[in-house]
């Protein structure tokens, strides 16, 4: 055998071995390739509904804080109206107390001074 034929038996061995190994390696990609597949098919039947179910949730979310809002703005009016109404009731309450208890003091001062002046007529 020549050197030429040692050669050309190698490069064809060497050629034989990288094609098996290039087919194993082919397959060995597109079984994963199908795995993969498979698994994304698997994730977006799962994830479709539960980011239709996140959505809903979110709606139902913002339709519930919108109504807090409504609530906290109603509180908040009923808080100021309770404030002016006791500030108004203080205003028109404290006025005529204050006459009636300066006229009580006044009335028991002259009572006071009347039994004392006819105690000293008498």
């Amino acid at each position: 055998m020549t050197l030429i034929a040692a050669l050309s038996l190698a490069a064809a061995v060497f050629s034989a071995v990288a094609a098996v190994a290039a087919y194993a390696a082919t397959r060995r990609t597109k079984r994963l390739i199908r795995y993969l597949e498979l698994a994304v098919a698997e994730l977006r039947d799962k994830a479709i509904p539960l980011v239709g179910d996140a959505r809903a949730t979110l709606a139902d979310a913002g339709t519930e804080l919108d109504k807090l809002e409504r609530l906290i703005d109603s509180t908040e009016a009923a808080a100021s109206m309770m404030g002016r109404t006791s500030r108004f009731a203080l205003a028109a309450m404290t006025s005529p107390l204050v006459r009636v208890k300066a006229l009580s003091a006044g009335s028991r001062r002259a009572v006071s001074v009347f039994r004392t002046s006819r105690k000293g007529e008498a």
